[in-house]
């Protein structure tokens, strides 16, 4: 494989937020403008604190922003030494040599329904019956408390140590992922040789 870089697969799970977020937002801001608007007459609203009417609007329109953009900004991707995850505050290298083993497994397995909340039972719907690639790990290149931070908790296996990677061509994916690490396997092999015949001279 000659290949720098693999095809970019966009985290399906972060564009879901945007479904999840505009509508409510939307209409917090539509609020918050109308109390902004109406305040004047309302005698209960001190003058002074009309402006503060409008912090629901600009904390909604950060929200929905944040969200519109994550859906392109939160990938995977091959690299020819590591799998780049990239959120859209946080990014991510993870060496070849992490690796345990990838494989498929339907989302529903991975998180299961019935221990989920309702709210996100149905937030999570189209997601149950689709396919995704569990990358196992031997340690997390930093803390899963850090990561938590900035991940998303469905980016996280909850039973071992690794994410989970939920693209729409998980085959494809899979594949990549297959090549690159072979490649990278036999040009550390070829190294490891080059020294012990460098040693043997």
């Amino acid at each position: 494989m000659d290949r720098k870089r693999g095809k970019r697969f966009r985290l399906s799970i972060y564009e879901r937020m945007w479904q999840r977020w505009a509508w409510p937002c939307i209409l917090i801001v539509l609020a918050s403008v109308a109390l902004w608007w109406f305040a004047p007459r309302i005698s209960i609203i001190h003058a002074s604190f009309r402006a503060l009417t409008l912090i629901p609007a600009f904390v909604s329109l950060i929200i929905l922003v944040f969200t519109y953009l994550a859906r392109r900004l939160a990938w995977v991707q091959c690299r020819p030494n590591h799998l780049r995850i990239q959120t859209p505050f946080y990014p991510l290298v993870v060496s070849y040599g992490r690796f345990k083993g990838v494989r498929p497994q339907p989302f529903a397995r991975v998180f299961s329904p019935s221990g989920e909340k309702a709210a996100r039972q149905h937030w999570l719907r189209p997601y149950w019956g689709k396919t995704t690639l569990v990358v196992e790990l031997s340690k997390y290149p930093v803390s899963k408390a850090w990561l938590r931070l900035w991940f998303s908790p469905y980016l996280l296996s909850p039973d071992i140590t690794g994410f989970v990677l939920l693209v729409e061509d998980w085959m494809t994916l899979s594949r990549q992922l297959d090549e690159f690490r072979n490649a990278w396997e036999m040009r550390r092999a070829k190294r490891r040789q080059e020294r012990l015949a460098r040693r043997a001279r």
